[in-house]
């Protein structure tokens, strides 16, 4: 009858740590009875394991040393009548300890009123040791482990909270997304307590595009999946991972798996993440909690909202939305940078030459792809640059380290070389070129905008003379910008403002010595009579944009006073002079019609003089201008030719009736051979290629022989009349319709 014997119960066993169980009697039978009692105890998965001490001295002793007793049994008579109470007052007050539970039991009954017992102590129980039978001591025990339980569960999220209070403080500081998304996972390691693979999930900023995860990459790792850091979430290798991360982010609710957990981060902004743990939803619950955990999600969405905010205002402040570049405020942050480390460095300030011509022909929308175009080859030229920015329009600065790694020549070379291959957009081919200006911090202590505006100054020198496509800022520069400013200020004031007037110059033929034309020429009065230097002052409006007001008043002025010279003769002429400044304005058309209208003056009657170098770029918008003015009847002629970059083989293609040989020739051909072998070889070309010229600086009647030997048409110097205001001039007009000739020899 053996199957009828009851049979051993099998042995449970568990992974969790078991509870441990204080008993405190000076009575060595009640330890075993006790241990008997609740032999093979399960509660909650957990065993329990014995502690014993004979007296509340060796009870102190264990306490001291084990803060994680869930439970004390204590008799309240050991080695004194009121030993085991003092030992709760003790536990309770000296040894700070609230949470272990405490079960007074005694063997005397009465010795100790109960009910006053418990009123003043804090216990969880107060019995007799008669009463406690098996049954009795282990209900007990579960119920003061159960106690134990909630009271250590709220001391953990009390303490988890703390913890949580303390690291929503770290994670808001944050103000890069990185730094921001490494603080999230370890603060949630140290929450867990123990090291976890976590994965946090996001966009690098706020998109414009509503539901775009285009841009979502792993922000930070750690553990096995450290190495996904900066990887986009779609090329994640685990197929778990992924899909609980695509999942979350898609449906905005939390994908639990086996070995897995993926919590989204729900923003008000419509910026998405999520955060992945490798743990399963159970593991987590017993760890950490459910609502815990989802205060501390709620905390990260806030501060990762925050966060991709200041990303976002930051790559606002520091991205060029046009190029990807940097802009100039990023450029600026990042000098400084470089600049405390004590190392020189050498700024490159470049723009486009005819940027403006290249937008009137695509548009400014495809103009933009030009831009973006310029700053990725930029960045191909110099790939140890410390940034590139672009500073407004088609303006960019480069940072390089300075001294011998940075060349300026060979700088200026590789800029060339690389832009001889054209910026291919579309079906476009553009060609550019591109004009330099040079800074560097090697011989001063100069800030970043200071030397930004260096660089500035040397590049609008490049501007100015058109010489050379790069220059290297020189104190001298900035000496003439300012003396530019001053001058121009003196163009734009009110009671004080300089005074504009005209001044012309006739200009001969050299066959019979009649008026042919009359050349209008500026001149700057101030308030106080004293004339200005008028290169000076012509080259102080340009720079500053005044030559346009000042071009469309010498138009006006200019037409209207013509009328006065025409007695000279109808078949007479008036020269102006066009600024490259004004050329490239669309309102220069308008400027002319409106003043030749004024002046009821036929285009015909008028010859407009141009320098060279507003040819060497051959761009349309000047070429459309001159052409335009030749189809109304009107003639162009080069000012100061010899002077530039004088070819004969670009004339040849230009809409230009003549030439106007530079008086520097003229003054020196009667003394200097070579001189005159110049003069001898313009006008020979000239006259072959069915151009007019004209002699500037005549003031000898040897040079005015000269000249009417080489057949040169026309002559102008102070051998004729200097310039001299409309009235004073009528004078010699006078003369000349009366004689038929100015000049006698």
């Amino acid at each position: 009858m053996d199957f009828l014997a009851p049979s051993k119960p099998e042995a449970i066993k568990s992974t969790k740590a078991p509870w441990k169980i204080l008993i405190v009697d000076d009575d060595p039978d009640v330890h075993e009875v006790t241990k008997i009692a609740v032999a093979g105890c399960i509660f909650d998965g957990r065993s329990f394991d014995l502690l014993h001490a004979l007296s509340a001295q060796e009870a102190q002793e264990i306490l001291k040393s084990s803060d994680d007793i869930a439970v004390a049994l204590v008799d309240v008579v050991m080695e004194s009548d009121t030993a085991g109470l003092g030992l709760v007052s003790w536990i309770r007050s000296e040894l700070g300890n609230h949470f272990t539970r405490l079960i007074l039991r005694t063997g005397q009954p009465g010795y100790a009123p109960q009910t006053d017992v418990i009123m003043k102590f804090d216990i969880d129980g107060y019995a007799e040791k008669a009463e406690l039978s098996r049954t009795k001591l282990l209900t007990a025990i579960i119920t003061a482990l159960r106690g134990y339980k909630l009271v250590m569960s709220l001391e953990t999220n009390r303490r988890k909270l703390k913890q949580l209070n303390g690291h929503f403080a770290e994670i808001v500081q944050k103000n890069a997304l990185s730094e921001f998304a490494t603080a999230v996972l370890r603060q949630l390691t140290d929450l867990l307590d123990h090291p976890v693979d976590l994965l946090l999930c996001g966009q690098d900023t706020l998109s414009e595009k509503k539901n775009d995860r285009s841009n979502i990459r792993v922000l930070a790792a750690t553990g096995g999946l450290q190495e996904k850091t900066d990887l986009p979430i779609e090329v994640l290798g685990e197929d778990a991972v992924r899909r609980a991360v695509n999942s979350c982010i898609e449906t905005r609710e939390p994908v639990s798996g086996p070995n897995g957990l993926a919590m989204p981060l729900i923003t008000r902004n419509g910026m998405t993440g999520a955060l992945y743990l490798a743990m399963s939803n159970v593991e987590l619950e017993e760890i950490v909690g459910t609502e815990l955990m989802q205060l501390f999600v709620s905390n990260v969405a806030l501060g990762y909202e925050k966060t991709g905010l200041l990303e976002h205002i930051r790559n606002l402040a520091f991205v060029d939305r046009v190029t990807g570049l940097s802009t100039f405020s990023g450029f600026i942050e990042t000098f400084q940078r470089h600049a405390s480390n004590q190392i020189p460095l050498l700024v490159v300030h470049c723009d486009i030459q005819r940027f403006r011509v290249v937008v009137d022909g695509i548009g400014d929308e495809r103009a933009g792809g030009v831009l973006k175009r310029t700053g990725h080859r930029l960045s191909q030229i110099f790939p140890d640059a410390l940034t590139i920015a672009r500073k407004e329009k088609d303006e960019f600065l480069v940072l390089l380290k300075g001294g011998e790694a940075n060349d300026i020549q060979s700088i200026v070379t590789r800029v060339e070389d690389a832009f001889q291959e054209p910026i291919t957009l579309d079906d476009n081919q553009i060609n550019l070129r591109m004009r330099l200006g040079f800074a560097s911090s090697e011989d001063s202590a100069h800030g970043a905008e200071e030397l930004v505006r260096f660089a500035s100054i040397a590049l609008n020198d490049v501007r100015q003379k058109g010489m050379t496509n790069h220059s290297v800022f020189h104190p001298l520069m900035q000496e003439a910008a300012f003396e530019r400013l001053r001058l121009a200020s003196m163009l734009t004031g009110s009671a004080n403002q300089t005074e504009f007037h005209l001044h012309y110059q006739p200009i001969m033929r050299s066959g019979d010595d009649s008026i042919a034309s009359f050349e209008a020429l500026m001149r700057f009065k101030t308030p106080a009579g004293n004339f200005l230097n008028t290169a000076r002052m012509i080259e102080a409006a340009e720079a500053s944009g005044l030559i346009t007001e000042i071009g469309a008043w010498m138009f006006k002025s200019a037409f209207s006073e013509f009328r006065k010279l025409s007695v000279a003769g109808n078949d007479v002429r008036l020269n102006v002079n066009l600024s490259p400044r004004q050329v490239q304005t669309n309102r220069i058309y308008k400027d002319i019609e409106d003043a030749a209208s004024a002046a009821e003056l036929q285009l015909h009657r008028l010859v407009f003089e141009v320098t060279e170098g507003l040819f060497l770029s051959n761009d349309q918008v000047t070429l459309s201008l001159l052409t335009w003015l030749r189809n109304k009847g009107a003639k162009v002629v080069i000012d100061d030719f010899g002077t530039g970059y004088s070819s004969f083989s670009y004339l040849r293609k230009l809409p230009v009736d003549g030439i106007k040989i530079d008086r520097s020739f003229i003054s020196n051909m009667d003394q200097d051979a070579d001189a005159l072998a110049v003069v001898k070889s313009i006008i020979a070309v000239a006259k072959a290629m069915n151009l007019e010229v004209t002699a500037e600086g005549v003031e000898t009647t040897g040079q005015r022989k000269i000249m009417q030997e080489l057949q040169c048409d026309y002559l102008q110097g102070f051998l004729y009349s200097k310039p001299q205001s409309c009235d004073d001039l009528m004078k010699f007009v006078q003369q000349s319709s009366v004689s038929g000739s100015t000049f006698q020899s």
